[in-house]
Parts: C-alpha cells; structure tokens; sequence
C-alpha cells in the first residue's frame, strides 16, 4: 500500500519543481526515500542517546526524565535532519536541479512529520511510554 502511494506521480509531483525531463519521478521517489531514512536513522540515534543517557544514570532522579526533556529531545532532534537532509540536497546533482529549494522544503515537512512520528512510536513501544503521555 505504500509502495503504490509513493509511486503515484501526483504524489511524487509535490516534491519536484521542475519535470520538465524525463526521470523527474524517479528523482522525486528518491528524495522522498531519502527523507524517509534520514528521518528513521536520526529518531534511532536520538533514541539511542537517551538510551545511554538513562543507562549511565547514578540515581533514578536522574533515570526518570521528565515530558518536558522528552519533548526538548524530540526537538532538537528536528536540526540533525535539516541538517543532513541540505547536506544530501546539495550534494546531489539530482536533487538539486530538479527537486529545487520547493521540493527541498516540502521533504523537510515531511521528514520532520516522519520523525517526529518514530519518535512517538519509538516511545509507545518502550518503557519510556509514560515520560510522553
């Protein structure tokens, strides 16, 4: 099921600005995997980091985190994937000639909503579920 919305070129038109040529939907189906394992790879690194934050714990003060520092961590997981996602945009030809500064802001929304969706779920199937509720 999402192989065929990923696929239709209406969806994967949202992320191109020019496609003019031909290829345009598979530059497109690229970008938004790209921002799709971008957005996976940094909710498991920021989830990870507060694994090794809550593991190297003296005292279960500072083991329990609060909702608050859950969301700020959430947060400012949110600069690591602008960042990595302008890296990866510039860098290739592709992106950068057909996707343009529209779909390159369009893949951020979207990556963010992704991450922000691990995050949650990365949450709600941990032990962690009650520092986000």
């Amino acid at each position: 099921m999402l192989a065929l919305i990923l696929q239709s070129s209406s969806f994967l038109r949202l992320f191109v600005d020019s496609c003019d040529e031909e290829g345009c939907e598979d530059t497109a189906l690229n970008w938004v995997i790209a921002a799709l394992v971008i957005a996976v790879i940094c909710a498991l690194v920021m989830l990870a980091f507060k694994w090794l934050r809550k593991y190297m714990a003296i005292n279960l003060i500072q083991k329990a985190w609060s909702r608050g520092q859950t969301v700020m961590l959430i947060l400012v997981g949110l600069i690591p994937v602008v960042i990595v996602l302008l890296f990866v945009w510039y860098t290739t030809r592709n992106f950068f000639n057909y996707v343009g500064v529209g779909g390159l802001l369009k893949g951020i929304v979207m990556a963010w909503m992704l991450y922000v969706l691990f995050m949650f779920t990365g949450h709600m199937v941990s032990p962690w579920r009650r520092e986000i509720i």
